[in-house]
This record gives structure tokens, C-alpha cells and sequence, in this order.
């Protein structure tokens, strides 16, 4: 697959962001200069500053940018760090546990080490007439193009150690019926426990949770249901993989107000029957026999597996569990 690589606007742009040392921001119009504070977890507007950079700083673990008619640049400075310790929302700083193939159908949670690299995961889910790049070294790596061949529900993820990270977004042709620039980001703390020096990150985040892991995975979930697994339904287009679980029990759910903020509601055996869970295509899930304990958090509108012990695993991690984030049920 060809990535559409920076235009030129993009390269002298650059020059204005990058000089010796590392990166500064650029120096916003006085036009602009309203748009400084960083307490956002949310930015709209419209238009540009004809052949300069508009800056924008959020500081929230989830939000979105909508940009109408959009002119110009935008550099969209995330807070990663500030973001996650003043989020209401948790994240699990582990490594995510899914359903894994085996010749048994699903894999039990097993033992993990607490060694590793942390950081922090960004994902976006983009659309629109712009073209979206990770300022990474110096340099600019695409992440979203119209163009590029990947549908737009898929979640664009990258990994940094970095407190802050800038995305920068550069207005592309308009049309008549396509003038309006969406992302939407998610931010959470990330561990990478790599068991070979050539395993990616993504291959990383496969392996099962710890009994640990699993206590915090549920006090920090934004779905935590019993269940079963009915079907694992491919999405290549997406790079992920959906599991419809039929619900049994609602353990814990947290709910999403358009403001970001969260409240926790009481579990209701009847909210739902069935649910659809992404998990990413490198974990190859397989469809597993008996009764599961699903924990998942919503990432950009779409639910996505955090841990999915069976239920026999998971009601010895409550037994010994001496301290626990929350109450644990089963």
C-alpha cells in the first residue's frame, strides 16, 4: 500500500516547527492567540489562517477535532501525560489480554512480567478532506489520508514515551459534499512486555492478563460482563477482528456523556443481549467453549477487549484477591 507522502505546503510548514534541538511550537497569529489554553478535550472551527499553522492544545484522554471548510494546517499538541492523570476514565497500564488462537479455541490468563517499556497508546479515527501526520524525530510519518486505502472506522494507533505528541493536519482538496475534517483520539497508558527482541508492540499486547492485571482491568473497564462467545466475525478492512459475546450477566458499565465525562450505572442483566468487541487482527481470536468474564473499554465509539479470563479464572482471582482498586463480583 503507497502512503501518500507530505506536499510541499507540508515541508516548508515544517521548517517552522522543527529547528536544532527539538520542537518548538509555532508562534500563533493574534488571531489565533485565544486558542491557547489547554484545558480542551474537544476543538471546532472553521477555516484557516491562510498559509500558516493554527495551534491547538488539548490536554483530555478522549476527544474530538471538527474542522469545517479547513485551509491551511492545524497542529494538534496532545498533553498525553496530563491527559491520563486528570482523566475520570481509567486505562489499564498493562498489557492487554485477549481471546488468543490455540488448538483448545481460547487461551486461559497466564502469568505475565512486570518488566517492560511504558508509554502511551494514541489512537484516531479519521475522515475528511485532510491529511494527518505523526511529527516523529524530525520527521513527518502519515497516518491518515483519504487516499490511503484503509476504511475510515479503522483506529490508527501509535506508541510514545514522549509527555506530549503533535499531529499535524493539513487541509486537503474540498468538494461539494466533502468539507468537513473529523478526528476523534484516544489516549491511554501503555506497558509492552516484549518476550522476543523482534516481537512488536502489537504482538505484545496479545498475551493474556495476569491475575494482577485482572483486578485493575475490571475496576477500570468501561464494560464488564459475563458472557459467551457466539461468532469471531474478520475485518480486514478494519485490521481487527469483532467478537459477539452473548451477555449472561452485567457485572459493570460505565457510561459516556458527550462531555467526556462518565457516570457508573447499575448492572442490568436486560440492558443488552448481545455485544460486539474489536480486538486487533495480530491477536488471531478463535472462537472459545464455556463462559467468559468480559472486560472492555470504548475506544473511539468501539468497544475493544482489554482481558477475557473464563469464568472459573477469574472467580479464583476475586478469592485472592487481597487489594483490589474496587469491589470485585462474579
Amino acid at each position: 500500500m503507497k502512503l501518500i507522502g507530505p506536499s510541499r505546503f507540508a515541508t516548508l510548514t515544517l521548517s517552522l516547527i522543527f529547528l536544532v534541538g527539538g520542537i518548538i511550537p509555532t508562534v500563533p497569529s493574534q488571531e489565533h492567540a485565544a486558542l491557547l489554553p489547554a484545558d480542551e478535550c474537544d476543538w471546532i472551527g472553521s477555516g484557516g489562517g491562510g498559509r500558516g499553522v493554527r495551534p491547538v492544545y488539548l490536554r483530555c484522554s478522549r476527544g474530538t477535532v471538527l474542522w469545517r471548510y479547513p485551509r491551511g494546517a492545524l497542529r494538534i499538541v496532545l498533553s498525553v501525560a496530563a491527559a491520563i492523570s486528570s482523566s475520570a476514565i481509567g486505562s489499564r497500564s498493562g498489557t492487554a489480554g485477549v481471546l488468543l488462537a490455540n488448538g483448545n479455541g481460547v487461551n486461559e490468563t497466564g502469568p505475565k512480567s512486570k518488566s517492560g517499556s511504558s508509554g502511551f497508546r494514541v489512537c484516531v479515527k479519521a475522515s475528511g478532506p485532510t491529511r494527518i501526520y505523526l511529527e516523529s524525530n524530525g520527521t513527518l510519518r502519515p497516518v491518515y489520508s483519504p487516499r490511503d486505502g484503509k476504511n475510515e472506522a479503522s483506529h490508527r494507533c501509535f506508541y510514545t514515551k514522549k509527555q506530549r505528541t503533535a499531529l499535524y493536519v493539513e487541509a486537503d482538496e474540498l468538494t461539494a459534499n466533502n468539507n468537513r475534517a473529523k478526528l476523534q483520539y484516544d489516549v491511554e497508558p501503555f506497558v509492552v512486555n516484549h518476550s522476543t527482541p523482534d516481537e512488536s508492540d502489537e504482538e505484545a499486547e496479545c498475551r493474556p492478563c495476569s491475575m494482577e492485571e485482572l483486578a485493575e482491568a475490571y475496576c477500570q473497564s468501561d464494560l464488564v460482563a459475563r458472557g459467551t462467545v457466539t461468532a469471531v466475525q474478520r475485518k480486514p478492512e478494519l485490521e481487527a477482528a469483532e467478537l459477539i459475546f452473548r451477555i449472561t450477566k452485567t457485572l459493570h458499565r460505565v457510561e459516556e456523556t458527550e462531555t467526556n465525562e462518565v457516570f457508573s450505572i447499575l448492572p442490568n442483566p436486560h440492558l443488552e443481549k448481545s455485544i460486539r468487541v474489536r480486538v486487533s487482527s495480530a491477536c488471531d481470536a478463535r472462537h472459545g467453549q464455556g463462559e467468559f468474564v468480559i472486560m472492555a473499554r470504548r475506544r473511539l465509539g468501539d468497544l475493544t477487549l482489554v482481558c477475557a479470563p473464563r469464568l472459573e479464572t477469574w472467580a479464583e482471582a476475586v478469592r485472592e484477591s487481597i487489594t483490589a482498586p474496587c469491589l470485585l463480583k462474579s
